[in-house]
């Protein structure tokens, strides 16, 4: 993160305390215990994943990656991070560095766009675990077909972009 999204994220913690505390209830000791709990929880979460992104951008054959999803890999890479996206299981905790690592071993950003969009739009354990159970099969069908024609397309757009800024 960048300092100015530190100290911006730093600003409105404090304003959130102040507030809290001038409720007059304790509720900036509640907020202070909760957001506690939240570090020793996700913590553990945070450090492996930013370790095994880190590991992954090492172990990952550049030339694979580069062929694969790199700038040169067209259509072909926009779906294979397509296919890559729908079936990365996990958060934003895990996606983002995988994302920096992919860019790290030569992913191109048209696949990095389609990779994140499919994982957002797409994700299969999202599907599982909560759109089929709560939403039911033909919801889930019909988001999904437009999520399916939507992600290819932010990746092709992303190339199109990326052509008329004359981004490498």
């Amino acid at each position: 993160m960048t300092d100015s999204a530190n100290i911006f994220i730093a600003i409105v913690a404090a304003i959130l305390f102040v507030v809290a505390w001038r409720k007059g209830d304790s509720a900036h000791i509640k907020g202070l215990k909760l957001a506690f709990e939240h570090i020793v929880v996700n913590m553990p979460r945070v450090f492996f994943a930013l370790l095994s992104a880190g590991f992954i951008g090492e172990v990952l054959p550049r030339d694979i990656i580069a062929s694969w999803l790199g700038h040169e890999s067209g259509i072909t890479g926009i779906m294979i991070a397509t296919a890559i996206g729908f079936l990365m299981p996990g958060g934003p905790i895990i996606a983002f560095p995988i994302v920096v690592a992919l860019a790290k071993t030569g992913a191109g950003f048209p696949a990095l766009v389609t990779f994140l969009t499919s994982w957002s739009l797409l994700g299969l354990q999202r599907i599982f675990a909560f759109e089929l159970p709560m939403m039911g099969h033909r919801f889930v069908a019909n988001r999904m077909a437009a999520a399916l024609i939507l992600t290819p397309l932010t990746g092709f757009a992303a190339w199109l972009t990326q052509m008329l800024m004359g981004m490498p």
